[in-house]
C-alpha cells in the first residue's frame, strides 16, 4: 500500500494527536486484516514496520501492534479507539488495504464489518467510506494509464549536478 507524500504528512500529524493506546489498536487491527488471508509475508511485515516508524512507535510498541491476535483480542483493541475520526481513518485504511490486491475477500469484508460494529460506525458510512476507496483507487489507476507513456527517466547524479542553481 503506498500513499501520497502529503498524506503520510497528514497522517503523521493524525497519529501524533492519538495517544498511544490507540496508535497501537489502529496498527493491530489493520495487521490483523493483512492476516486474515492466512498469509503475512515480508512485504506485509515490512510494511508495517515503515508505518510504526512512521508514526513514531518504538520498537517495542512497533511489535505489540504488529504482533498475532485472534480476531475477538482484535475486536477488543480495536475498542481502545475512542477518537471518530480515527475510527473513520482506520476503516479508510482497512478498505483500501483490502482492495489492494484488486478484490475485497469475504473474510476480509467481514471482519472490516465487526471492526465498523464494534466502532459502531454505521452500515451507510461505511459503505460510503468503501465506495470513496474504490473511486479514488480507480482514478489512481486511471492516471497511471494516462500518464504511463509520458513518463521520464529519471537523470543520473552527474547529469543532476550539471544544473547549477
Amino acid at each position: 500500500m503506498k500513499t501520497p507524500p502529503e498524506e503520510n504528512k497528514s497522517m503523521m500529524e493524525f497519529f501524533e494527536n492519538v495517544d498511544l493506546p490507540q496508535r497501537i489498536a489502529f496498527l493491530g487491527t489493520i495487521a490483523h486484516l493483512a492476516r486474515v488471508d492466512g498469509e503475512f509475508d515480508g512485504n506485509e511485515k515490512q510494511f508495517f514496520v515503515d508505518l510504526a516508524k512512521l508514526y513514531n512507535l518504538t520498537k517495542e510498541e512497533a511489535k505489540e501492534a504488529i504482533r498475532p491476535r485472534s480476531e475477538e483480542e482484535a475486536l477488543e483493541l480495536v475498542k481502545t479507539i475512542k477518537e471518530k475520526g480515527f475510527a473513520l481513518v482506520l476503516i479508510r485504511e482497512m478498505f483500501y488495504l483490502g482492495y489492494e490486491d484488486g478484490d475485497l475477500s469475504d473474510s476480509e469484508i467481514l471482519f472490516i464489518s465487526k471492526v465498523g460494529m464494534a466502532l459502531n460506525i454505521p452500515l451507510e458510512k461505511m459503505e460510503q467510506i468503501s465506495n470513496w476507496v474504490i473511486r479514488g483507487i480507480e482514478w489512481e489507476e486511471e492516471g497511471a494509464d494516462i500518464f504511463s507513456d509520458y513518463q521520464s527517466a529519471d537523470m543520473s547524479e552527474d547529469e543532476l549536478d550539471s544544473y547549477d542553481f
